[in-house]
């Protein structure tokens, strides 16, 4: 079903966690909430729409989820496959629980596919190799990288922000008070 063993061990893993969230109120302790709005909803649904037509394979989820007596718009989570790098779906936040998945050979074509939208807010990456790592977190282009978990934001103490249209300047750190700062320079001659 999958081109490598990797990926297929990773996407059974996947499925199986995906397949397992609660979803429905978040009141009731559910794990996935509802849309924020009926737009947002639409325009998950009509990505996900576009993909397939694209050729993208749904591995799981791929449509509104049946939540008996609840208001709301809930969306299964979803996993696509066989997506083109530059669909709108890989190109765009999507802004759902909506996962996409794509298959590389090399560390150069990883770095390309991380590094090929307009945006770049967190990066997780897991390997082994300490060094690749380093060398791969230095080449990507996010506010964030994560080695071997993956967590957006973290603690008060670490800046969070991102890279290319996913923001301007960080929050939480030293470096968050920048924001709130204006250098001047005001230069005396004393005669």
């Amino acid at each position: 079903m999958y081109t490598s063993t990797v990926k297929e061990q990773l996407l059974t893993k996947l499925v199986k966690l995906i397949e397992s969230i609660s979803i429905g109120p978040g009141a009731e302790n559910n794990e996935l909430g509802p849309i924020i709005t009926k737009k947002q909803f639409d325009r998950i649904q009509a990505m996900v729409e576009q993909a397939k037509l694209e050729g993208a394979n749904v591995i799981t989820g791929g449509r509104p989820a049946e939540i008996i007596h609840s208001r709301g718009f809930y969306y299964l989570p979803t996993i696509l496959d066989r997506i083109s790098p530059k669909s709108e779906i890989a190109q765009e936040e999507v802004f759902g629980p909506v996962l996409t998945v794509f298959d590389f050979e090399t560390e150069s074509e990883a770095i390309g596919l991380a590094n090929g939208t307009a945006y770049g807010l967190v990066t997780g990456i897991w390997t082994k190799d300490i060094s690749r790592a380093h060398r791969v977190s230095n080449k990507v282009k996010s506010g964030q990288v994560f080695i071997n978990n993956y967590g957006a934001a973290g603690g008060v103490e670490m800046p969070f922000g991102g890279y290319k249209k996913s923001g301007i300047g960080r929050e939480k750190g030293v470096e968050a008070l920048q924001n709130y700062t204006q250098l001047k320079n005001i230069a005396v001659k004393v005669t």
